[in-house]
């Protein structure tokens, strides 16, 4: 089968959505859910366009002042890496949040629109979602 990546990436983002409104294993959904927002993420630099990774880059600088990119990228992508490989013996065993399901759904979310200028019925929905949880932001 030949398949592009942005059909890759889809397809493993609509699955993590599927996953989560089902009550799945929220690992798998961070794990597919990465999986989709750093191919897509990807594919947005290559066009010239941001990601999701560097707004976030841009606000940990407007908040903190700047810190080392190392500290940045641990936090935004620690959870996801450490469910994905198992090279540090000292990570054998790692603390998930659920709510890092939600989150990693919504920057591929993110760089799935930015990327294509559209949304599926699934990824709005993880859009409202999040607004019922951070009422705050969607003033």
């Amino acid at each position: 089968m030949e398949i592009s990546k942005l059909d890759v990436a889809t397809r493993q983002l609509e699955s993590a959505i599927a996953l989560h409104f089902s009550g799945g294993d929220y690992l798998a959904v961070v794990t597919l859910a990465g999986a989709a927002e750093e191919i897509l993420g990807k594919l947005l630099q290559r066009t010239g366009k941001r990601a999701m990774i560097d707004h976030l880059i841009d606000l940990d600088r407007e908040l903190t002042g700047g810190r080392p990119f190392e500290i940045i990228r641990q936090e935004i992508n620690g959870v996801r890496n450490s469910l994905k490989h198992a090279n540090d013996p000292n990570e054998d065993k790692i603390v998930v949040e659920p709510g890092e399901a939600i989150a990693m759904l919504g920057r591929a979310v993110v760089n799935y629109v930015s990327l294509t200028e559209s949304a599926t019925p699934a990824m709005v929905r993880v859009y409202r979602q999040l607004m019922k949880l951070h009422p705050d932001v969607a003033r």
